[in-house]
């Protein structure tokens, strides 16, 4: 998610912070959905990242969508979540669909995919293809973070 409307935020990345520490990761899978938070290690989620979605070593969440905390319409940022879609698919990265939400509402949900296992920096560099600030990346054995893309 993005900076949140209404906050009087000046618009820096630092005062995103907050908003991004606070969304919820969630992934969409077959057993139910599996939420995933900024700084918070779970041995649940780890497993069900391990057993449902084959992870061995990593994991990066990113979305298409509202590239530099501006809102797009509902069918541009379906056009870029296609094109995305299609990127993972040309380059055969294992990936579940995901939702990036805002827990209090104020920012629409953002659409994106969970990716298994990327080369090390495409996660990154889709990312930043995509206009996004920071993208939630995680490593087996420890609590997700922020990638900070500026």
């Amino acid at each position: 998610p993005r900076r949140p409307a209404g906050h009087g935020m000046s618009g820096g990345l630092a005062d995103w912070g907050a908003a991004y520490r606070n969304a919820e990761y969630r992934v969409r899978l077959p057993a139910g959905e599996l939420v995933l938070r900024v700084a918070q290690y779970r041995e649940a989620e780890e497993r069900r990242l391990r057993q449902e979605c084959g992870v061995e070593r990593h994991w990066a969440v990113v979305t298409p969508c509202n590239p530099g905390s501006r809102i797009l319409g509902g069918e541009a940022n379906q056009r870029r979540l296609q094109e995305l879609a299609a990127i993972l698919r040309s380059r055969h990265v294992r990936h579940h669909e995901a939702v990036n939400c805002d827990p209090g509402g104020r920012w629409p949900d953002e659409p994106g995919y969970l990716l298994c296992d990327p080369l090390p920096g495409f996660a990154e560099e889709l990312g930043r293809l995509f206009a996004q600030n920071a993208i939630l990346a995680g490593e087996l054995g420890k609590a997700p973070e922020l990638v900070w893309l500026g």
